[in-house]
């Protein structure tokens, strides 16, 4: 049965002809039916033990993990999702509403035979480890949030009563057309200007399938945020947090910004204002939960940070 539910295995990332890289991180690449016509790839990464199953970031694929995965393998059978809309997983019109994927993820693990797992989540995934743990607690065993345990609702409100008036701050600079230009440029181009090395093969599927501008895709503007009902998850989880402190830690096209530097740091002191009160949210409200604060860690902290990380993780999932 399971063969006739998954896809034959495939290659991880189509490359094009003349590109000499390859994707040498240890998985098998396969799909999986979670609703008539919507497939999602999945990296099953191999290992024994107790299931872990990784949610990638908004925007990301389940690539993001590629070199953070392997390391969990020792104890667990660890595999990592790409959510609808996003690399090689269908890019249906509609479910991009976090009931509709935190359903997508429920039949993925169905289909891949997994009853109860731990969720592992970066970024945006937290909206859906949430609502998953609180109406599926059968289905969890462990949550942790990679800087995600955020109620964006309340965080947005909140920033805005902290700065009623726009900072001024440019934002992000956009990628030149030689940045676009062919998949290593838009890697070289989003390491430098992330300040992390995000895995090549996750950027490559998303150049690909996506568009170097996936900000602007469809799916990336349908997906929305609520407020999480922390009350409701059962299941004990830990919540590990990149705390920003001065100008120094931000990415290199901030920290290198000497015109606004006044400007960012106000934004950051405001910024840990309202963080502050998100943290202490999610520890007050869920019922068996730990933090942990990593100062100077980036968003991507699984990569800026990886072997504290790690071993809180570890520690934690054992």
């Amino acid at each position: 049965m399971l063969a006739a539910l998954l896809a034959p295995l495939c290659a991880a990332v189509a490359q094009p002809s003349g590109d000499a890289w390859a994707d040498a991180a240890r998985h098998q690449s396969g799909f999986v039916e979670v609703a008539p016509g919507v497939r999602l790839h999945y990296l099953d990464f191999g290992g024994n033990g107790e299931p872990v199953v990784l949610l990638a970031g908004l925007g990301n694929t389940a690539h993001a993990f590629d070199d953070f995965a392997p390391a969990l393998t020792g104890r667990h059978r660890v595999i990592a999702l790409t959510r609808r809309g996003f690399g090689e997983s269908s890019h249906p019109v509609s479910g991009y509403d976090t009931p509709r994927l935190v359903e997508d993820i429920l039949v993925a693990l169905d289909r891949l035979h997994v009853d109860r797992a731990i969720l592992i989540g970066h970024s945006i995934a937290g909206e859906e480890m949430t609502r998953f743990a609180g109406e599926h607690p059968d289905r969890v065993a462990k949550l942790v949030y990679l800087d995600a345990a955020y109620d964006r609702v309340l965080g947005d409100s909140l920033i805005n009563r902290v700065f009623p008036a726009p900072l001024d701050i440019p934002g992000r600079p956009g990628p030149r057309a030689a940045d676009t230009a062919s998949a290593a440029a838009y890697v070289d181009y989003v390491h430098r200007t992330r300040g992390v090395n995000i895995p090549q093969s996750d950027i490559r599927a998303r150049y690909h399938f996506d568009g170097w501008d996936e900000a602007n895709t469809f799916a990336y503007q349908s997906i929305g945020v609520e407020h999480p009902n922390y009350r409701a998850v059962r299941a004990p989880a830990l919540a590990i947090y990149a705390v920003t402190d001065t100008v120094t830690q931000l990415e290199p096209w901030e920290r290198n910004d000497r015109t606004h530097a006044a400007e960012l740091q106000k934004l950051i002191r405001g910024s840990e204002r309202v963080e502050r009160v998100l943290r202490a949210q999610f520890h007050d409200q869920v019922a068996q939960s730990d933090v942990l604060e990593i100062h100077g860690g980036h968003h991507w902290i699984f990569i800026s940070n990886r072997d504290e990380v790690l071993r809180a993780v570890r520690k934690f999932i054992q």
